[in-house]
């Protein structure tokens, strides 16, 4: 549970609240923190957020992929031998496998009639928590 609870926070998390590259750029605007006293934040602040803000605004691969395919992230697994190799592609394959039927019940979900003829605020497709449009979080 520990586990799916951090990958919801890296991952569903910052595919709705975005990067901190917008917020990282002044710490007169939106400081991380800052002294007592003080309206905005410190040069080494703002050099601890530029630093943060180029590690977290790389391009990274969609969760959803294709093993074997132009998308396949699996080389990212560290393998020491060609067998380990193998398991590391047969645990991909399957993990994928389970996020394509996950994508496809999501898609009928958002398709649904019954979601369109909810009232506001509850109808609303799950475009969000989908993983075909989920981005991993390998950049850092």
């Amino acid at each position: 549970r520990i586990l799916a609870r951090l990958i919801t926070f890296v991952a569903l998390e910052h595919n709705v609240v975005g990067n901190v590259g917008s917020l990282a750029q002044d710490v007169s605007f939106a400081a991380f923190s800052w002294p007592k006293g003080r309206l905005s934040g410190t040069k080494q602040l703002a050099m601890r957020q530029a630093t943060l803000m180029c590690l977290t605004s790389s391009t990274t691969p969609y969760l959803l992929a294709t093993p074997g395919g132009p998308n396949d992230w699996s080389y990212l697994f560290p393998a020491t031998s060609a067998a380990q190799r193998a398991a590391l592609a047969e645990v991909f394959a399957k993990f994928q496998a389970s996020l394509h039927v996950l994508s496809d019940e999501l898609d009928e979900y958002s398709a649904s009639v019954e979601v369109a003829a909810r009232s506001f605020p509850d109808n609303f497709g799950m475009w969000v928590t989908n993983p075909r449009y989920m981005r991993t979080a390998v950049d850092i």
